[in-house]
């Protein structure tokens, strides 16, 4: 593949990132998506809840499992590294609740795994990827469900909304506060961009396979990678050049954050009550 392409489908597949040019590493800060190429919890989490967004189109169940078996391929993919392994513990645990009926259950469930975690190594809970996998899991999980009911209305991107909207708004203080910089266009390019993410990968997966066996056709499969993370880079460029993606933040104490997750607290607690009233 020519590159950036072949160097963003290593990191998409395998966390590869290092050898990706420096001006696409900066396109991707800048517009939030820098998690799709690193192997971090956050990616695993957005990769699963495309699959869960599917529960509009297919039963619920069926959605649920076709997730999980994306993050056991995600995190075998990747060697089951500590970040991903870390995020797939998470993520299976709240997921089999839902499965069996326990959908009320999946959100303490995770606050258990992230606790027996904490347990086997307390330092973790200053580590970057384990705020990002525990974060994020719980917006496509805990948060996403519920935006989709308010935005499934909204013709092709209203699933992916859902996930990236529950996903980016529980993950951004923390890139904030690391980073010093929120992306103002992070939702539109995630939600644009989030769907070329399995396929790429089962894409990726097939070609590199059949590159072994049948150069011919990993050829074809290849091409067709070749077109979705065309797509990506153009996008991520795109956005990132506006003169208004990104802004500075600087030093906040931690009540400014504790303040900001109340505020999400409430208001998915006044989405919750509405559509319990509606229903």
């Amino acid at each position: 593949m020519p590159s950036p392409q072949a160097e963003l489908l290593s990191g998409i597949l395998l966390g590869q990132n290092k050898s990706l040019p420096g001006d696409f590493k900066l396109s991707l800060r800048d517009t939030s998506t820098l998690h799709i190429v690193v192997a971090s919890g956050q990616n695993l989490s957005m990769v699963a809840g495309f699959f869960l967004s599917l529960a509009g189109l297919i039963k619920r169940r069926q959605a649920i499992i076709l997730s999980l078996l994306a993050v056991i391929f995600y995190t075998l993919l990747t060697g089951a590294q500590v970040p991903v392994l870390r995020a797939a513990i998470m993520f299976g645990l709240a997921s089999l609740a839902t499965i069996f009926g326990r959908q009320k259950e999946g959100w303490w469930l995770l606050v258990v795994a992230a606790a027996l975690m904490l347990l086997i190594n307390p330092e973790w809970i200053l580590d970057l990827s384990f705020q990002l996998s525990f974060l994020a899991t719980f917006g496509v999980v805990v948060v996403a469900p519920l935006l989709l009911k308010s935005l499934d209305k909204i013709p092709f991107l209203g699933q992916d909304l859902a996930v990236t909207l529950g996903a980016q708004v529980m993950v951004a203080p923390v890139i904030a506060a690391y980073f010093h910089q929120v992306s103002l266009v992070s939702l539109v390019t995630n939600a644009l961009i989030l769907w070329t993410i399995p396929f790429a990968m089962i894409l990726g997966s097939i070609t590199l396979v059949l590159s072994f066996i049948w150069l011919g056709l990993a050829w074809i499969f290849g091409l067709a990678a070749s077109a979705l993370l065309t797509y990506f880079i153009y996008i991520v460029k795109f956005f990132a050049s506006l003169p208004f993606a990104w802004e500075y933040v600087g030093e906040q104490v931690w009540l400014v954050w504790v303040g900001y997750y109340m505020v999400v607290g409430g208001i998915m607690l006044l989405l919750k009550n509405a559509q319990a009233a509606d229903s």
